[in-house]
């Protein structure tokens, strides 16, 4: 079989070389940037076009230039899109697209990175191979295949080529990209991400670590009823090239597209519960929840893929998470100062720093979903806003900086939430939180709800 042939010359040439990649970037952000700003004045003026729809226009062509990218750039696309409250509607929307159907690089390219990689033609590796790719993401792209030693059917992850040395110079751009679109994103919290990407593209850049995450995590979800990972085929992983168990299913996002509302508000509930469970109960988490990397099999089981973003915290600082969410349930915001302090939010934060009282009104913007024993409906929660607007009447509470172990998990919290946001979904997840806690002996009562 000649896969070349068949696979003619579809897919794109991924841009690997430092200035090609920052002079792309840097059009495309200073282009959207200026049309937006240029819309939102003619519209000020009277003009006939809205803001919004300019947004979406630009969004469109934004969305294109980082899907061909990779790396840092599309991360960043993929993290805009998890969280509506980043972006305006239609941005978000057309950022989304990067979760499922970025652009694939060549066969060409794909060819050479994994005989460069196994160091032999890829016919001595592959009975079979789909030159035609599965699933596209920002560090690579999975292709079908068999091993020609087993005939086992596998999935081969192959990193697009120029990943990790275009990193730091992507992030640089992207930094200046993002002055010229104001109108785009919240800056504070993407100056946050742009820190938090680069160590997660360097982690994830490395599939022999992937490989370990994957097997250790496999036998990690035998715990859990209903939810699995594919194994690796360690023989045929390398840094840049990962070869795994096929999964079979259907993407979390096309099959909740597809439910009535009673099965949707099931598996939002299961998923939700699995991160909970990984983060409180096993105190590890699989760090990345964007819908591409979860599969729903035939028996609906729940298929966890891409291990290349996994944490581990601490139990002291999972359970004082859930000692701030007693704190709620007890009606005891002077013992959460305490808690904060002793976790190390904000750099040099004292006691005498914080009121009670405005924690106490702090925690119910940002912790409404917890403080109602009943399904919450996440459509329309804005907490970052509604958090924004209280630090700007609130100065004290901007010392309240999380510590830096935490950004990974906070990260995660808004992909969870974006997901149950676009999907209109109502989980109750303070029944959730409070039988953990009781699991991990962290409920002191019974809670004043």
């Amino acid at each position: 079989m000649d896969w070349e042939k068949e696979a003619g010359e579809r897919g794109e040439r991924v841009t690997s070389g430092r200035f090609a990649r920052a002079w792309k970037l840097g059009s495309v952000g200073a282009k959207a940037g200026a049309s937006m700003l240029a819309s939102k004045a003619k519209s000020m003026l009277g003009g006939s076009e809205d803001p919004e729809v300019a947004y979406e226009r630009q969004a469109v062509r934004v969305a294109e230039v980082l899907g061909q990218l990779k790396g840092a750039s599309m991360k960043i696309g993929q993290m805009l899109s998890a969280d509506p409250e980043l972006t305006p509607p239609g941005f978000a929307d057309a950022l989304s697209g990067l979760q499922r159907d970025a652009p694939p690089m060549t066969y060409v390219t794909v060819k050479k990175q994994i005989e460069d990689a196994l160091d032999r033609p890829i016919e001595a590796v592959f009975r079979e191979f789909d030159p035609e790719p599965v699933g596209a993401a920002s560090i690579g792209q999975v292709h079908r295949g068999v091993l020609a030693d087993t005939g086992q059917v596998v999935a081969i992850k192959v990193q697009y080529p120029g990943v990790a040395d275009a990193l730091e110079s992507d992030l640089k751009t992207l930094g200046s990209m993002m002055t010229y679109a104001r109108p785009m994103v919240d800056k504070k919290r993407l100056a946050s991400y742009l820190a938090e990407i680069r160590k997660t593209l360097l982690e994830e850049s490395d599939y022999i670590a992937e490989a370990n995450n994957m097997s250790r995590f496999g036998e990690i979800l035998k715990a859990r009823e209903g939810v699995r990972c594919p194994a690796p085929v360690m023989e045929w992983t390398r840094e840049q090239v990962l070869v795994m168990e096929y999964a079979e299913g259907e993407k979390l996002d096309s099959a909740l597209e597809k439910m009535d509302p009673e099965a949707r508000a099931d598996l939002l509930d299961r998923w939700v519960a699995l991160f909970s469970w990984q983060f409180h109960e096993c105190h590890e988490m699989h760090g990345d929840p964007h819908p591409g990397n979860f599969l729903i099999g035939e028996e609906g089981d729940l298929i966890v893929l891409d291990f290349g973003c996994v944490k581990a915290f601490p139990p002291e600082l999972t359970d004082s998470l859930l000692d701030i969410l007693d704190t709620c349930w007890q009606l005891q915001p002077e013992r959460a100062v305490d808690i904060y302090v002793k976790m190390g939010f904000g750099e040099g934060l004292k006691r005498e720093d914080l009121d009670a009282n405005l924690i106490d009104a702090f925690h119910k913007i940002v912790l409404e979903p917890f403080l109602k024993d009943e399904p919450f409906q996440f459509e329309g929660w804005e907490p970052g806003l509604n958090s924004k607007k209280f630090m700007l009447s609130n100065p004290s509470f901007f010392k309240l900086v999380p510590p830096a172990d935490l950004l990974p998990y906070f990260r995660a919290l808004s992909g969870i939430k974006g997901l149950l946001a676009r999907f209109d979904g109502k989980v109750n997840v303070c029944r959730m939180a409070i039988e953990t806690a009781e699991r991990r002996g962290r409920l002191t009562g019974e809670p004043l709800l």
